[in-house]
């Protein structure tokens, strides 16, 4: 394990809005039932309603018929840039995306200075060329990239899940003559709702720009010519006055924790929501792949990717009053219900939101020889194996093991607005948020329950776990 109060920026300086900054507008959104916002955009761009990735064959998505999402399928015949009719200045702008496998595009901002948009998922040491990153620009003369900044953690999803990205942007300046007094600069950049870029200038256009001479506004145009993607839910939103640059304001040196070469876990309070998580553990992993378990319910509360906690509300004040980490990376928030109950009718019997203290029996944890925890606890009567761990840096896997385990016992797996079916043995969960990976040989079940849909399991054998991955 590492400990570590570092220095960087990142972590040492957060941003407020000055209370006397005039009030902004509300967000406008680039319809996208007809092309009409776009400046001639090629055939490569097509309307669709959904899209569905397979995120084992490189480069393939499927637009699925009708309006609101536009998707690039580029090809030798067409392969445009999709490029916004309307000119920006200083403009904040927010767009979700979508990545085939293996994909590059990016974002211009004034079609000029581009955030990286690529399939980077899985890797821990991003460049300026990843997801997130400002690119480079390019010296001909020389026929050598310089500049460019990598984003200071890679939080990019799988191939096929949306992804969100927030972008504040500050145009070049100019005098009267015309001449440039100050530099483009992207003030912020957000991913997936974690800030990877801030107060980054820009000397000139990145390469592949429309164009190499600088101007105070410019069109937002989406790079079409390299690799296939989705965009929906473009808008934005200008920003007024220079007041509205972020205030800085310094933190004490936080308590970063990132673990070694083997899972790290650290026993801590856990917000979640509204509530107080009094029980809870936290799992570091080296390949930045991390989660948080309720060991009181027996519940995976929430997985992310990225850096691992700040756990300075553990240390200040001695801990008081929250004793809690935070988690560094991109959150995606399970469930804190139980994960085992008894149905007596699996279609119409509704999940328990919480089990007495008295119902549940905690056994701790066991490590093996990798540092890899296996929960241990009893439930109905049943005696329970719950093994959580990141085979690879794709995601988690989880095996539970109920043994004396009473009729119609099921373990609930997720619980959410949104289960597609994409294939056999897959589901893509909250609007394509997350995978699920499982064996359909458990008989897994889809059910709604309010206004929530659950994918269960039955507990048939007592020597057989129930065995899946949970994968973003």
């Amino acid at each position: 394990m590492r400990k570590r109060q570092l220095s960087l920026l990142f972590f040492l300086v957060i941003f407020v809005f000055k209370s006397n900054a005039q009030e902004q507008p509300v967000f406008t959104e680039i319809p996208l039932n007809n092309p009409d916002a776009f400046d001639n955009p090629g055939s490569n761009w097509v309307m669709a309603s959904d899209v569905i990735a397979n995120m084992d064959k490189e480069g393939e998505l499927k637009p699925v018929r009708g309006t609101g999402i536009l998707v690039n399928l580029n090809s030798k015949k067409s392969r445009s840039h999709l490029i916004t009719k309307e000119q920006f200045g200083d403009v904040e702008i927010e767009l979700d995306f979508m990545m085939a496998k293996g994909s590059n595009s990016g974002i211009y901002l004034q079609g000029r200075y581009e955030v990286q948009l690529f399939d980077s998922w899985t890797k821990t040491n991003p460049s300026y060329s990843d997801c997130g990153g400002i690119y480079q620009r390019w010296d001909d003369a020389k026929n050598k990239g310089f500049e460019g900044t990598a984003p200071l953690v890679n939080v990019a999803r799988a191939p096929g899940l949306w992804q969100h990205l927030q972008i504040r942007f500050r145009a070049p300046r100019f005098d009267n003559k015309g001449t440039k007094i100050e530099n483009a600069r992207f003030e912020s950049v957000y991913l997936n709702g974690v800030l990877v870029q801030q107060q980054i200038g820009l000397t000139g256009p990145t390469r592949s720009s429309l164009s190499d001479e600088e101007t105070a506004t410019g069109p937002l145009m989406i790079q079409g010519d390299h690799g296939n993607l989705a965009i929906r839910h473009i808008k934005y939103r200008s920003i007024h006055s220079e007041n509205d640059t972020p205030e800085k304001i310094r933190m004490p040196n936080p308590i970063l924790i990132d673990p070694g070469e083997k899972p790290y876990l650290l026993r801590s309070f856990l917000s979640y929501g509204n509530k107080m998580i009094t029980h809870a553990i936290s799992v570091g992993n080296p390949n930045q792949v991390n989660y948080s378990y309720d060991l009181k319910r027996g519940a995976l509360l929430q997985i992310w990717r990225g850096r691992f906690a700040d756990a300075t509300d553990l240390w200040l004040s001695r801990g008081e009053p929250y004793q809690r980490i935070v988690p560094l990376g991109s959150v995606v928030t399970l469930s804190d219900a139980p994960s085992l109950a008894v149905l007596n009718d699996k279609m119409q019997t509704p999940w328990p939101d919480s089990i007495s203290f008295d119902e549940v029996q905690t056994h701790g944890y066991v490590l093996d020889p990798n540092k890899t925890p296996t929960y241990q606890y009893s439930i109905y009567g049943a005696t329970v194996n719950d093994k959580i761990f990141s085979p690879g840096a794709n995601g988690i896997r989880r095996e539970i093991i109920a043994r004396d385990a009473p009729a119609n016992l099921y373990h609930r797996i997720v619980a959410s607005k949104k289960i597609e079916w994409i294939r056999k043995g897959w589901y893509a969960v909250d609007d394509k948020s997350y995978y699920i990976s499982i064996d359909e040989k458990l008989q897994p079940v889809i059910r709604q329950s309010g206004a929530l849909w659950e994918l269960l399991v039955p507990i048939v054998k007592s020597d057989v776990p129930v065995s899946y991955s949970l994968i973003w």
